[in-house]
């Protein structure tokens, strides 16, 4: 068996299962940026949870290695397949979750701290293995749809404060971090902010985020980019304690030209709340 017949194969048993609704693939290979490592990302759809005893007999018959139940993310299985070594990846997805999710999205404009479209992009991207009732394929209808401008301007209205502005801005607590020596902080935080960096990018741009998955190498592709964006956040995450009273100056340099760029588009948006300064 090759890597490329596992899907359709571990969806042949998954479809066996009488809780399972669909059964697509997604991620890196099916939105065309997969490269030498990717694994294989299947995704059980269900309107009830799906039975461990049989999520294990098909990780039995499949994988010499294999984890089930993990619930580290999404409730979902791991599985090193026997032959190949391929890596694949089970996600166990409640049908009604995502029914919600795309209700939020689209008519509330719900915006998230980081990656607020990246299920969008998933759910865009995914390869139908097994779908009777063709409640998938209504789903990737309704996700087949312009970016809205509602939802760009919430992801902008709640993002661009938590990087810059707000008492409580990941920047603030990036220097404060600094000026505690507390280089755990700092780490942490930065993750944080860079999460909320580029759903500011992406929703600036109306593109679907793709995951934190090769951000660096998918986001210089987009039309609207701060100039030297990449070379700024390779530098700021190269801090060694030696070095970490630089970090505040390399943030603001990778920070400032994306709030140049979104008010060049006329897009910033109002400060949070009532803000008074004396």
């Amino acid at each position: 068996m090759t890597s490329d017949d596992l899907p359709r194969t571990l969806a042949l048993d998954y479809a066996a299962i009488p809780q399972v609704v669909a059964v697509v693939q997604g991620g890196s290979r099916t939105a065309g940026t997969q490269d030498a490592l990717s694994d294989i990302d299947l995704y059980v759809y269900s309107r009830e949870p799906v039975p461990l005893p049989a999520r294990r007999a098909i990780a039995q018959r499949h994988a010499w290695r294999w984890e089930v139940g993990n619930t580290f993310t999404e409730e979902g299985d791991v599985l090193i397949e026997r032959t190949t070594g391929t890596q694949i990846d089970v996600m166990f997805r409640p049908v009604a979750s995502f029914e919600a999710h795309f209700h939020y999205l689209f008519e509330h404009s719900e915006a998230r701290m980081g990656n607020s479209t990246s299920v969008w992009h998933n759910i865009r991207t995914s390869r139908i293995l097994h779908d009777p009732e063709g409640w998938f394929g209504k789903l990737q209808k309704l996700a087949d749809r312009d970016y809205p401008d509602d939802l760009a301007r919430a992801i902008l209205a709640l993002n661009i404060p938590l990087l810059s502005g707000s008492i409580f801005s990941l920047t603030s607590q990036v220097i404060l971090g600094v000026q505690r020596r507390d280089i755990v902080i700092v780490n942490g935080v930065l993750a944080k902010l860079l999460d909320s960096y580029f759903d500011v990018l992406y929703a600036l741009n109306r593109t679907h985020h793709s995951g934190n998955k090769r951000l660096l190498t998918l986001a210089a592709g987009l039309p609207l980019v701060p100039p030297g964006f990449v070379e700024g956040i390779e530098r700021l995450l190269s801090f060694t304690p030696g070095t970490l009273d630089e970090v505040p100056g390399h943030l603001d340099a990778v920070v400032q030209p994306l709030l140049q760029l979104v008010d060049a588009q006329g897009q910033l948006p109002a400060p949070w709340g009532e803000a008074q300064l004396e």
